[in-house]
């Protein structure tokens, strides 16, 4: 008898997350946005950045990446990328207490040099607690956090990707 209404239990609750429209992240069936194009090669930056929005591109359906700008329908340009570390607090001897990270990054989609609507500029900020017991430990958790951001902004520039639908040349001016 517990065995069933353990069963019950968990049918009640795999109903009741499936009618809020809870969705696993990265499972979004119906809001994945189709891309205009269906390969894409990446350009420009230092090269940090490249990896994540590989990856985050590889998991769109029906796009892939190309290593030739000859191969592919567009090309993704990295025109600019940014990283800063900003004083955020300090304590009552004037020490650092808090650091803000910032990663910027824009990113231009054209089709043969004709942009493909307007540069897309993606900001990702992080606070950093910090330490001067635990130099070391904090010169990790920055590492993660820069790596983070990077995974982040990928993930929005791709996002931003699977809202254009216009053809090149004919965009209206405005940032998606």
């Amino acid at each position: 008898m517990t065995r069933f209404i353990r069963w019950l239990a968990c049918a009640v609750l795999a109903f009741s997350l499936a009618a809020c429209g809870f969705q696993l992240r990265g499972t979004a069936g119906s809001t994945v946005h189709q891309m205009p194009f269906g390969s894409v090669y990446l350009s420009g930056g230092d090269g940090s950045l490249k990896p994540y929005l590989r990856t985050a591109l590889r998991r769109q359906p029906h796009v892939t990446v190309t290593v030739s700008a000859k191969d592919a329908e567009a090309a993704l340009t990295i025109t600019e990328e940014k990283v800063s570390k900003d004083i955020l607090t300090i304590n009552s001897v004037g020490k650092v207490n808090e650091y803000q990270l910032i990663y910027r990054v824009t990113a231009r989609l054209s089709q043969r040099g004709v942009a493909w609507g307007p540069d897309m500029t993606v900001i990702v900020r992080r606070s950093l607690g910090y330490s001067d017991s635990a130099i070391l430990g904090k010169e990790q958790e920055e590492s993660l956090l820069w790596n983070d951001m990077r995974r982040d902004a990928a993930e929005q520039l791709v996002t931003r990707l699977g809202y254009l639908k216009e053809a090149p040349g004919e965009h209206a001016g405005t940032q998606p």
